[in-house]
């Protein structure tokens, strides 16, 4: 029976690790499989500019793109895009209206740099004509049914018609370039002067260079075809200081790899070196439990000995035996993941499937099986092997069989590396909760409770809004109402502008707000005013910055004095107004310098965003009725579309939620993996000094001291184990909260925290089973004797 226990913790543990670590390295199959759904890709590249503004979204200049395929040879297609991401489009058929995310504006070059395979339609003319839309079946059967859609018409926001000339297949793989529906721009023509960065530029070559040779051609074209105004040479340029801004990224390599901003593959790697530890662990834990079996089959190897079986011959056998046992964990491991790969994929909003039938690395995933498998199996099996074959068969069979200090030693280095692996996980839970809950309850600079978020078109946004928000004030429970064109939460734009204030230069955010922007978000103000209806000159003449705008002018009270766009530097705005710094983005994000104005008529255009309406949550259905009836009239065949901003915000930690349940199932996994690997030695060791327990008992021996003696070898084990993950710990935390702009400290009570949790946990599986080996009654015990 005890070796029915031993087996099931073993097969157990092994099949728990394994299973972690199966559903993880498929994610990360997942996440390298980014933009590989075509050979040829790795002949396309990104072009982007980075200028002093410093934009997130990989612009270039419109006309980039055709200047250099006019000029280099090597340049086979181009094309270039707008995306519209996860912002929703309303696309219309007839009287069928869907709101689509994931559209993209683009030239008529797409389909020759994108290899996408059309299920209907003809590739090679599919996107040249002007207004062509190609879409994917599942948008198809969205808007026409099981209907044949080439050649109907659907229209973005009843207005602009676009026809229907393909339907795109899936590509086999993810990509950075998410693609439901790929309209062909209608605004190309007159959008491609040199100022217009809206688009994000491709170029596909002939062959695939490194990307410094591409950047060295691509910046020494875009000086000799366009910057260059004298006799000055590209060297020449370079030497006087004038760094290339043109820099390229493969497509295969944007997902992870990007040159530019931010990759959740770090992420990935994270989770993947967790998930192997997990499985060492295991691996650990199953070494340590098959040493324990060889010295429960010491006699079995002296009789195998004894009957001619050679050293290797048990070894081998042993091995086998392991290898059948690492084999049912896998399967039961393989299981285990098709259980729980649903939830996985609903944390992380994922499809994930083991049907390798779908998948393009199927040889790759089961190569990866076999060898984690093969690696378990060594990790295992291979050392308590060598133990079982190498003793002497005269000497087990008299009873002396002993791993020796060796093998001891080795036993407890396992618990060790165990309970190291155990208390890192605890004490990273306890870190990420620590600064999770400083996230969740720091000052953000406003209040989000009871603000909606209504998406409106842009005419209700610039020229119908004051109509709009005198007609929302009118419902009861609506108390304000405001626009912004960064709203906290949501996607917004991360470009600076440069701004002149007393002869020098500033690089700033820019922000169009309405006059009540900072009351519906109950943002205070240091000093001078916020925006009001009371003071006509707000429209145009005025602005608002924060504070972090106000320590980079470097004065100790900004109001009154002036501060203009450098562009248009003679038409200068006053600044009336200091409003306290507020989180617009995540808390991986500093605040940034901020100028806030109203008018669209002073220097600069700047669109999008949304309404902000602030209601009372008395009567909320009451209210929200009210405005979902009033839309209707505001904007005629537009659904009203919102939601509460506190909802939006609490999104931004959504990522680092995610990673912070699964370490929290990990820690769980890790610490029962340890418990059940103690446990298990430590009947095991009971069992081996019955005799001596029975014998301390007559002899006057407590209970208490009993206790005592068969758990402090343990328990000292364990404290080494803190002292080991304590430093491995504080390092690799401090490196993952150096993501935060705004973070905790480590403190040193957390490690203390962990450190005790640990013990009374070895204590409790230890003392447990001390204790009823001493409660026994020492007659039985020493009978034998």
């Amino acid at each position: 029976m005890r070796n029915k226990f031993t087996a099931m913790v073993n097969i157990g543990g092994l099949a728990v690790s394994l299973a972690s670590f199966l559903i993880i390295l498929l994610y990360l199959n997942f996440e390298l499989s980014y933009d590989r759904w075509d050979p040829s890709l790795k002949n396309v590249y990104r072009v982007s500019q980075q200028t002093e503004n410093n934009y997130a979204n990989n612009p270039a200049p419109a006309p980039l793109a055709p200047l250099l395929a006019d000029h280099l040879p090597e340049v086979k297609a181009y094309t270039r895009i707008i995306p519209s991401g996860n912002h929703e489009l309303l696309i219309s058929y007839n009287n069928t209206k869907i709101y689509q995310k994931d559209i993209l504006m683009a030239d008529s070059g797409f389909l020759d740099v994108f290899p996408y395979k059309l299920l209907a339609g003809n590739a090679t003319n599919a996107f040249r004509e002007p207004s062509s839309a190609l879409i994917t079946r599942e948008v198809s059967e969205k808007l026409f049914g099981k209907t044949d859609p080439i050649g109907k018409i659907i229209k973005v926001y009843n207005q602009l018609p676009f026809t229907v000339t393909g339907i795109i297949a899936a590509p086999a793989t993810p990509s950075h370039i998410s693609a439901a529906i790929i309209l062909r721009d209608p605004f190309m023509a007159q959008n491609s002067g040199w100022s217009n960065i809206s688009y994000i530029s491709y170029i596909r070559l002939r062959e695939p260079v490194t990307n410094a040779s591409l950047e060295e051609k691509i910046n020494r074209t875009f000086y000799d075809h366009h910057l260059k105004t004298g006799t000055e040479s590209y060297e020449a340029y370079v030497k006087a200081g004038h760094a290339p801004s043109l820099m390229t990224d493969v497509v295969p390599d944007i997902h992870n790899h990007p040159r530019f901003g931010n990759s959740p593959f770090k992420t990935t790697l994270i989770l993947f070196g967790l998930a192997g530890l997990l499985l060492l662990s295991g691996a650990l834990n199953s070494s340590n439990l098959s040493l324990v079996k060889t010295l429960k089959r010491s006699r079995e190897a002296g009789v195998r000995k004894v009957m001619g079986s050679s050293r290797t011959q048990i070894l081998l056998q042993f091995m086998l035996e392991v290898s059948i046992q690492c084999g049912i964990s896998l399967l039961l491991a393989l299981g285990l993941s098709l259980l729980l790969l649903p939830l996985f994929n609903q944390v992380f909003g994922l499809s994930l499937s083991f049907s390798f039938s779908g998948q393009l690395y199927s040889y790759t995933m089961i190569a990866q099986c076999a060898a984690a498998l093969i690696a378990i199996i060594l990790i295992s099996g291979l050392y308590p092997a060598i133990v079982f074959a190498r003793q002497g068969a005269v000497n087990v069979m008299k009873g002396h069989f002993s791993t020796g200090t060796t093998g001891k030693r080795f036993s407890h280095s396992l618990i060790v590396a165990q309970f190291t692996v155990s208390v890192f996980f605890i004490v990273s839970v306890l870190v990420m909760a620590h600064q999770m809950n400083f996230m969740k309850h720091r000052d953000i600079g406003f209040n989000p409770a009871q603000v909606l978020q209504i998406e409106a078109m842009q005419p209700t946004r610039e020229n119908n809004f004051e109509q709009t928000r005198a007609k929302l004030l009118r419902i009861p429970g609506v108390q304000l109402v405001s626009k912004t064109t960064a709203v906290p939460g949501s996607e917004v734009d991360t470009s600076f502008h440069t701004f002149h204030y007393a002869g020098s230069s500033r690089m700033f955010s820019s922000v169009r707000v309405s006059t009540d922007f900072f009351a519906t978000l109950g943002i205070s103000v240091l000093t001078g005013r916020m925006f009001s209806d009371a003071h006509p000159e707000d429209q145009n003449n005025t602005a608002v910055i924060n504070e972090s705008a106000a320590k980079s002018l470097g004065v100790n009270d900004p109001v009154g004095s002036q501060i203009s766009y450098a562009s248009c530097d003679s038409v200068p705005y006053q600044i009336v107004g200091v409003v306290k710094d507020f989180q617009v983005q995540g808390f991986d994000s500093y605040v940034r310098p901020t100028l806030y104005s109203i008018s669209n008529a002073h220097c600069t255009y700047q669109s999008g965003g949304a309404l902000l309406v602030k209601v009372n949550t008395a009567n909320l259905d009451k209210t929200l009725a009210a405005i979902t009836q009033l839309w209707d009239t505001v904007e005629p065949g537009f659904p009203l579309r919102y939601s509460f901003l506190d909802d939006n915000f609490q999104q931004l930690f959504s990522s680092y939620t995610r990673v912070q349940y699964i370490i929290h199932v990990f820690t769980v996994i890790s610490v029962f993996i340890s418990v059940m690997g103690l446990l298990a030695l430590t009947v095991y060791m009971t069992e081996q000094r019955t005799r001596e327990i029975g014998i301390r008992k007559v002899l006057g021996a407590s209970v208490g001291g009993i206790v005592a003696l068969l758990s402090k070898d343990f328990l000292r084990l364990v404290i080494l184990s803190v002292l080991i993950a304590t430093p491995v710990a504080w390092y690799l935390l401090e490196r993952w909260l150096r993501d935060f702009a705004y973070r905790v400290q480590i403190s040193w009570y957390l490690f203390a925290v962990a450190g005790v949790g640990a013990l009374l946990i070895a204590f409790a599986t230890v003392g447990l089973q001390a204790f009823r080996a001493a409660r026994a009654n020492p007659a039985h015990s020493l009978k034998a004797e």
